[in-house]
């Protein structure tokens, strides 16, 4: 009879346990949706750990459950017949999730395009009311950063097609167009900062470094930065960011290396000219900032600059490990650097003072000398070189060549004021004559021509 105690007890066994993988499904789903699980790897690996014991335990216990109401059919045939409405309530609650994820990023997208409208205009109170606007993850650096992007095709620094990207907030400008002009990312940058903690103005600033560098501006633009700069710390004597640094503050601007990318981005973007705008605004260079500043350098007088500033040479040339060694780095970088260049001959004056200034020939990075590294990047550079190289180029590679590879010959005796360096670029001169001399002599003579 369906009244029996039998009959009862399975009824409520039955129902107990259907309802058991859609409530833990429900659960677990819920719980991904709205916690870091989605985007915290270990959190979402540990979920589905749980969930997998979990969801072996419910026949388990069904069973033992079953077993002791003495309708273990019932039990386990619930639990099995309820794995069909947890399937629907898994996709029921990620298509919920979905389609409030995609009215959440219709929204941000409107509030961007709202910043980028108003940075566009050179509105500097609309910059900041659409600032204001934006949700907590999105902070000035790094809504600077994606109003002064191209797109979501623009080559990122990270090296990605745009994955990770924050250029999705934005429509994709026509044939990568600027969304806003360098001159009104400068005046959005100042909207920005205005009335924010130090740290948070560097962040800002550094964004916009960045878009400058990839925009390849003009030095003209560079003395406007460094006086925004100069406005975060007025007593600084350093260009260096203020601690602690939120890392992760820029987006796709951000700057993993820190103080040490400032230089990079200065140096790499305007070499000379910006290191020097560097210090005529009054800042030095922090230790770390040494070796990349003299890497972008490209001439004699850039350097001649940063010592008389009273940058320690000497210093940095005497730096050993990885990417600190000046000379290695110069040199492996040399055979493009003298086809790239409109005065080649700049670049081995540049040589010839670090070599003045006490750069050591002798010293081995990976096991080759300067020498070995500049023969070895001219052969490279020859095979892939597409037209013969101009006499200018010719002509500083000789210099170069004569500099690093003294080919053996010991210093003739000089007076006292001429330096070591000078003595070995004579040695190497007199070799080399005396080269030409001898193969002059060893070639054959032509017979006369007949009258």
């Amino acid at each position: 009879m369906d009244g029996t105690p039998d009959t009862t007890a399975r009824r409520r066994a039955f129902r107990r346990w259907l309802f058991a993988y859609p409530l833990a499904t429900l659960a677990f789903t819920v719980y991904f949706a709205a916690t870091q699980a989605r985007t915290d790897m270990g959190e979402f690996l540990l979920l589905i750990v749980v969930a997998i014991g979990a969801a072996l335990a419910i026949p388990v216990l069904a069973l033992i459950d079953g077993a002791r109401a003495r309708a273990i059919g019932a039990a386990v045939g619930g639990c099995l017949l309820g794995i069909a409405p947890a399937l629907l309530v898994f996709a029921g609650v990620l298509e919920a999730d979905r389609a409030y994820s995609d009215h959440q990023t219709d929204k941000e997208r409107q509030r961007a395009a709202a910043l980028a409208d108003a940075a566009a205009r050179g509105d500097a109170d609309a910059v900041r009311a659409a600032m204001a606007k934006l949700s907590a993850e999105y902070g000035p650096g790094r809504a600077l950063c994606f109003v002064g992007g191209r797109g979501r095709n623009e080559h990122l620094r990270g090296g990605s097609d745009g994955e990770g990207s924050d250029d999705w907030l934005l429509s994709e400008p026509e044939a990568g167009a600027q969304r806003v002009s360098t001159a009104r990312l400068f005046d959005a940058a100042e909207a920005l900062i205005q009335g924010r903690p130090r740290a948070q103005q560097q962040v800002v600033l550094a964004s916009l470094l960045v878009r400058l560098s990839e925009r390849d501006e003009s030095l003209s633009y560079l003395p406007g930065w460094l006086r925004l700069w100069r406005g975060t710390d007025p007593a600084a004597r350093q260009l260096t960011f203020a601690q602690p640094r939120d890392d992760q503050a820029s987006g796709d601007c951000y700057l993993p290396e820190g103080n040490v990318d400032l230089a990079r981005i200065v140096a790499d973007t305007w070499h000379d000219d910006g290191l020097r705008a560097w210090i005529a605004a009054g800042y030095g260079f922090a230790p770390e900032q040494g070796s990349v500043a003299l890497d972008g350098l490209r001439g004699k007088a850039g350097l001649d600059a940063l010592t008389a500033a009273g940058f320690d040479l000497g210093a940095a040339l005497r730096r050993t490990g990885y990417g600190d060694d000046v000379m290695f780095r110069l040199v492996s970088h040399l055979p493009q650097r003298l086809d790239d260049s409109g005065d080649p001959a700049a670049l081995a004056d540049l040589i010839d003072a670090y070599l003045r200034a006490g750069a050591e020939l002798g010293r081995t990075t990976y096991g080759e000398t300067l020498c070995d590294t500049f023969v070895e990047g001219e052969r490279k550079q020859a095979n892939i070189r597409n037209a013969a190289p101009a006499s200018a180029r010719e002509a500083a590679a000789r210099r170069i060549h004569l500099a690093l590879c003294p080919q053996g010959q010991p210093p003739a005796p000089t007076s006292s004021s001429t330096s070591a360096h000078e003595n070995r670029l004579e040695a190497a001169a007199r070799a080399a004559a005396q080269e030409a001399v001898d193969a002059a002599r060893a070639a054959p003579e032509r017979p006369a021509p007949t009258p």
